[in-house]
């Protein structure tokens, strides 16, 4: 990501094992991650669609897990490192550059989460402070230790320190690691994504030489934890400093929501609207998406591995059924309504009392019925289903915006002596009235 940020393109980290690192040099073997420089989101995201999957002769492959939802949902949370932890390293003008990154992600529905670093800057300093160095000298060993001296001194220098590393500092390392990402995940239990600078300043090649690993380590600040962690993540141009020099942004996301972090860069980019790289060309405008008779929303949950289910009972948030969707990592997306084409009934039994979605004929005949709309992963949607008893069954639900769900319907034989509670507009509602007249 760093080196897009420092020439105004985009640079995309997959999910670890996405994309086969078979061929490919290692560095340290268990996190190298192939990654995609492209002067749009968009672009980044039609290689990935030509080159990931699963590669059975590259024993770090990993297939890909439906498990992704809609972070450019109408509504998301994005997290913020706290301003003590925000670190610039003496650019004066990096801090109102990321605000304003900040502003323009808020513009597309994003609420801000400030949010602990620690955990995720103690993970970065592993990759250079901790034994995963000795990884890298295992990477190289038998060229190191006749070539030494053909190696540039910093790399030599870090290296070298690998050789210090006993069998339990690399135990005791994997232990602190797994404490850190325990630490840094409980972030993602209330945002959708993180948003930090891809570096907080911009050296030159001359400074670089005078003190390499320090200001490396400056570079890495933002990103050094992102394979240790098991992160996706895409850096995105974010304007130009007033020498000329450009400046960028990282979002970050949990291993996995890639093309659903690709789609809100695409977007932030556009808000950004910069040209592309060094040439001066005029960001273009996103292409359409592909002709298709479902709406855009839907094939949004299905290109990530999502599928989109309408609850109106027992299952909304706070209800008593709801853990069927959460414990299953299913995403609270928005609150709507049917179209005007259903009735509601309460249906008798023992509690969970659950009510009744009926598709009727002919217009003017139903009503719109207050839902919830949530993301279930792909892989979690047929146990979903299965622990529905009948009356009630899944089916396709009309949204009052003209989207096509799966969602909550009745068989009709079971509303035949139920009461018609469509008057209410919802299972809120009706539960709220003296004895659910």
């Amino acid at each position: 990501r760093v080196p897009a940020a420092f020439n105004n393109i985009v640079g995309y980290k997959p999910t670890k094992g996405w994309l086969s690192t078979r061929g490919v040099v290692p560095v340290c073997r268990s996190l190298d991650c192939v990654s995609i420089f492209a002067f749009t989101a968009e672009d980044a995201k039609r290689v990935l669609a030509l080159t990931a999957g699963y590669d059975p002769e590259d024993i770090y492959s990993r297939k890909r897990e439906g498990t992704a939802y809609d972070i450019d949902a109408q509504r998301f949370y994005f997290g913020i490192p706290r301003k003590d932890q925000l670190l610039f390293f003496g650019n004066s003008e990096g801090g109102s550059l990321f605000d304003a990154a900040v502003a323009k992600l808020q513009s597309l529905g994003g609420e801000i989460v400030e949010i602990d670093f620690a955990p995720f800057l103690e993970a970065a300093r592993m990759l250079y402070e901790g034994p995963w160095v000795a990884e890298r000298y295992a990477a190289i060993q038998p060229f190191f230790e006749q070539h030494s001296d053909q190696i540039m001194s910093p790399v030599r220098e870090i290296i070298t320190c690998a050789q210090g590393y006993g069998a339990a500092d690399v135990f005791n390392g994997v232990y602190n690691l797994r404490r850190l990402k325990h630490q840094a995940d409980q972030v993602w239990t209330k945002v959708d994504c993180l948003l930090t600078p891809t570096a907080g300043t911009l050296y030159t090649i001359e400074a670089m030489q005078r003190n390499p690993i320090q200001l490396n380590a400056h570079l890495g600040y933002y990103t050094n934890f992102m394979n240790l962690l098991d992160y996706c993540a895409v850096a995105v141009p974010a304007g130009f400093q007033k020498d000329g020099m450009p400046f960028g942004i990282t979002l970050v996301a949990t291993a996995h929501q890639d093309e659903s972090l690709l789609r809100l860069a695409e977007h932030l980019q556009q808000a950004h609207g910069l040209s592309l790289g060094a040439t001066g060309i005029p960001l273009p405008l996103p292409a359409s998406e592909e002709e298709s008779s479902a709406p855009p929303a839907q094939k949004r949950a299905a290109q990530s591995g999502q599928v989109r289910v309408a609850v109106c009972g027992a299952h909304l948030s706070g209800l008593p059924l709801n853990d069927q969707l959460t414990r299953r990592k299913g995403h609270f997306i928005r609150n709507t309504t049917t179209s005007e084409d259903y009735k509601f009934y309460a249906l008798p039994g023992d509690p969970p009392h659950r009510p009744g979605l009926v598709r009727v004929d002919g217009k003017g005949r139903g009503a719109a019925i207050e839902v919830e709309v949530w993301e279930l992963p792909m892989h979690e949607f047929g146990s979903f289903v299965a622990d529905i008893p009948p009356p009630l069954g899944i089916g396709t639900v009309s949204l009052a915006d003209g989207e096509l769900v799966q969602g909550f319907l009745c068989e009709h034989y079971a509303v035949v002596n139920a009461v018609d509670i469509s008057r209410f507009g919802g299972w809120r509602s009706y539960l709220k009235q003296p004895a659910n007249s």
